[in-house]
């Protein structure tokens, strides 16, 4: 038997009762149902007489016979009830839903075992509904001192699907599949943990025996889901560091050099530097980079993804940022463009809101080199955005898009010379090699000749080509199918080749002669210079490639490697979730502020408290500083937002009257020409108090800004106060962030503010929020299904993940295929789970 077999296998299952299974709780195969775990546990080794229930007791089970059985009036229809007896006394059992099937299956003057809730009314007990078996059929099942108790629906219980008969198709499932649940772990895992037999490990998980069998049961269920996560998620971080080749930077020259020594306005922290030596190792090692940059607000992730760009660009490649918000977006914009103004290098920006004819601009600007660097939102997804030769993507915020997003723009790779397709290549070959055999066999000889002799004079070439001077970048040594070409243009079908020193026999000559002809049935233009004409005249060769790269129209070059992929947050992951969800990328954190920051004050003050708060905030302003005042968004209710923002500002307008005092006001609803307008007010200083809604959470840099009153603060979750309170803290002077809120509020809304108050600490902040919110909740609804487990929790069972990911590291050190016999069944297991598992799906 096999536990792929759909349900109907098990013994009591109907299609029907399949059917809705399968709707209420995805349950479709034996293993589903297997693998479908209790949510508590009853203890029913007790039971009870009778006379001796307590009208504070809660859930009871009694041994008893029914002794009659009638049905009550009441004003909506009837009740079923069934008067139960033992040796001491009487009681009730009733029943609201199902009389007819259940009058019928009741037996009277036969013994039972009846479980359930006790209910205490005038002096009398009964219990609803209770679970009720035949004593002779009791003795008979899987018994075990603690009764699972199954995760329902109200539809699987209005259609008869008791907890009592989920237990019956498990026990039923154990006794048909027993031997078909096969080991999935080597043995020297098991023995190194001490871990419970899968068959073992699944019965007393559905039956325990006893607490300590039920924790052994749990401990090895755990281990397994979590090790086969780890295992996924480091095998594809395996493939990609060794089949997904990436391009190679191997140039740290004039622009990452100029920029670093005389145009960086401060120096780099040593966590920066870290980082940046990270990202230079994964850019130059030849694997793709896929690697996660945290750093709390203000850390200083802008810089590295600067400098990392200019690695791209020394090395003849195009850069990208990608932000989720056009205000974000805008600011990375204007932030690179501060830094980069004094370099000849181009940047541009692509929103939503740029017009046509700058659209276009930057279109051909990008699709011919010309601009270096373009910061976008989803707009950088649009088909008509074109890379001539993209080697670096940075997605800023990068929880915010999906999958699908993030894989576009990880397509729009390039940097790759003009390339043809395999298939033309291979014809092309045959022919000439079978019309030429022994021309074609000297030819492929003649290559490596080549290779050795020109290196002075492609040397002195390559010297020139680097620089730019053409305004076309072009790669050295570049292979073209199966020949190896001196010099390549990246988007034109242009190769250059320097013509060896040997002595030219006929045969040589046609051999040279067929490996131009099959570059140029490729579709290229071939020029050839001689070793002299670039040692003696090489500013004549770079004139005439100028001369032939005007009369060569573009071509679209066929993507061969992916970009390199940065993906940064600034809010602070876990290390749970950072090795559950982003396992198969490197992580790089920034754990140090600059030099000069001073710690935000954070206060809790209650609505009662308003005019203290605006006495403070006042006495600020009176400094020459500004204020943020910001209000929730929930998008449920946008109307009844934007009404508290403008009563908010009504009230803010009366109590910092003109012309003393001006006020900005900035919300979702205004078109973006116009919050663009008020934004620039207040980072100009035109105005003292921005009151705002969400939008000003990420992206707006006002140095001057030292106060941040979050109003209704029990209405944000962690990482948004988080957030919002990094929006000030960014100049010199103290700053503050007064979270307000009303005297309503929950145990969490509580919990939220106190954590506030006590540290700055993003991660530890991100904690608290984890086990506040739990995975799916923190990570969004973009990337939570990744964490869809069965029985693990990773806030809980930290420890077996730390376990759990060393071993399978381990396992992959050793046996990177998993090809060695005592691998075998990881390898199987390992197989069967990739197949319907959403792991691989993910990109960065």
């Amino acid at each position: 038997m096999n536990l792929s077999y759909p349900i109907t296998y098990i013994n009591g299952i109907s299609v029907q009762r399949a059917t809705l299974l399968y709707t209420e709780l995805g349950i479709k195969s034996c293993n589903d149902l297997l693998n479908f775990f209790p949510f508590r546990y009853i203890d029913k080794t007790a039971f009870y007489a009778i006379k001796e229930l307590q009208p504070n007791t809660s859930e009871v089970q009694i041994v008893g016979k029914i002794t009659s059985i009638k049905s009550v009036a009441q004003k909506r229809g009837s009740r079923l009830v069934a008067t139960f007896q033992d040796a001491t006394g009487t009681m009730e059992l009733v029943w609201f839903k199902g009389h007819k099937w259940i009058k019928e299956s009741l037996k009277p003057n036969e013994s039972y075992v009846v479980y359930g809730k006790l209910n205490h009314y005038n002096g009398s007990f009964s219990i609803p509904h209770p679970e009720i078996e035949l004593v002779t059929e009791y003795k008979q099942k899987l018994q075990s001192k603690m009764q699972p108790v199954y995760p329902s629906t109200e539809k699987l219980t209005n259609s008869g699907v008791s907890n009592k008969l989920m237990r019956t198709y498990i026990q039923n499932l154990l006794k048909q599949f027993f031997d078909g649940i096969q080991e999935s772990l080597s043995q020297e895992i098991i023995d190194d943990f001490k871990l419970m037999h899968k068959r073992d490990a699944f019965l007393n998980v559905h039956f325990p025996k006893s607490q300590e069998n039920l924790a052994k049961a749990e401990y090895r269920l755990k281990f397994e889901e979590l090790f086969f996560i780890q295992l996924q998620l480091l095998r594809k971080k395996l493939i990609n560091k060794t089949k997904i080749k990436g391009f190679i930077f191997e140039n740290v020259s004039d622009n990452f050099n100029d920029f670093y020594n005389n145009h960086l306005p401060f120096d780099l922290t040593n966590a920066q530097k870290r980082v940046l030596k990270e990202i230079r190792k994964d850019v130059g090692s030849g694997a793709h980079m896929n690697r996660l940059l945290q750093g709390d607000v203000g850390s200083g992730k802008t810089i590295v993804a600067l400098l990392t760009m200019l690695l791209a660009i020394d090395n003849g490649f195009q850069a990208t940022i990608m932000a989720p918000t056009e205000i974000l977006a805008s600011q990375h914009y204007k932030a690179i463009s501060e830094y980069l103004k004094n370099t000849k290098l181009k940047v541009d920006v692509l929103t939503g809101s740029v017009k046509i004819k700058k659209r276009r601009e930057i279109h051909k600007n990008l699709e011919n080199g010309t601009l270096h660097i373009l910061i976008g939102t989803h707009a950088l997804l649009e088909d008509k955005v074109q890379f001539q030769n993209l080697g670096v993507a940075i997605i800023d915020e990068q929880h915010r898009f999906g999958v699908a997003q993030r894989s576009k723009l990880w397509s729009k790779g390039g940097g790759s010379v003009l390339t043809i397709a395999k298939g033309t290549g291979i014809e092309v070959r045959n022919r000439y090699e079978t019309a030429h055999p022994s021309v074609y066999k000297l030819m492929k000889e003649l290559q490596k000749e080549r290779k050795k002799q020109s290196a002075e004079a492609e040397k002195n070439l390559w010297e020139q080509l680097k620089t730019n001077k053409l305004e076309f970048k072009f790669r050295r040594q570049h292979i073209i199918d199966e020949f190896t070409v001196d010099f390549a243009c990246i988007s034109k079908p242009l190769l250059v080749e320097i013509d060896v020193e040997y002595d030219s026999t006929a045969e040589q000559q046609e051999a040279d002669a067929i490996r131009i002809k099959i570059l140029e049935e490729f579709g290229y233009k071939v020029i050839r210079f001689t070793s002299e004409e670039v040692l003696e005249n090489i500013d004549n060769v770079i004139e005439k490639l100028a001369q032939e790269l005007k009369n060569i129209p573009f071509k679209k070059a066929e993507v061969t490697s992916p970009p390199h992929i940065l993906v940064m947050t600034a809010t602070p992951i876990p290390r749970t979730l950072a090795m559950s969800v982003y396992g198969d990328l490197d992580i790089s954190v920034i754990d140090e502020l600059p030099p000069g920051r001073k710690e935000v004050k954070t206060v809790h003050r209650f609505d009662s408290n308003r005019l203290s708060v605006f006495k403070f905030m006042k006495d600020e302003i009176a400094k020459g500083r500004q204020v943020y005042i910001v209000y929730p968004l929930i998008q449920e209710s946008e109307t009844m937002d934007y009404k508290d923002l403008m009563d908010g500002y009504e009230s803010v307008s009366r109590e910092f009257p003109n012309p003393k005092y001006q006020i900005s006001i900035v919300h979702g609803q205004m078109k973006p020409a116009d919050k663009e307008f008020e934004m620039q007010r207040f980072v100009k200083g035109e105005t003292q108090i921005m009151v705002a809604t969400t939008v000003i959470e990420v992206g707006v840099n006002v140095p001057n800004a030292s106060v941040m009153i979050i109003e209704s603060s029990e209405r944000f979750g962690l990482s948004q106060l988080h957030q919002l309170r990094g929006r000030v803290g960014r100049g010199a002077d103290q700053s503050y962030c007064i979270l307000l809120s009303s005297y309503k509020l929950s145990e969490e809304g509580k919990t939220r503010l106190k954590t506030m108050v006590e540290t700055s600490d993003g991660f530890k902040i991100a904690e608290v929020d984890l086990k506040l919110r739990g995975p799916g909740n923190l990570m969004g609804t973009q990337q939570s299904g990744v964490l869809n487990l069965k029985i693990a929790d990773i806030v809980k069972d930290t420890k077996i993940l730390v376990n759990a990911r060393n071993t399978a590291i381990s396992v992959l050190q050793e046996d990177s295929n998993l090809s060695k016999p005592e691998n075998a069944n990881i390898r199987k297991t390992y197989l069967e789970v990739s197949k319907t598992s959403k792991i691989w799906s993910n990109i960065s």
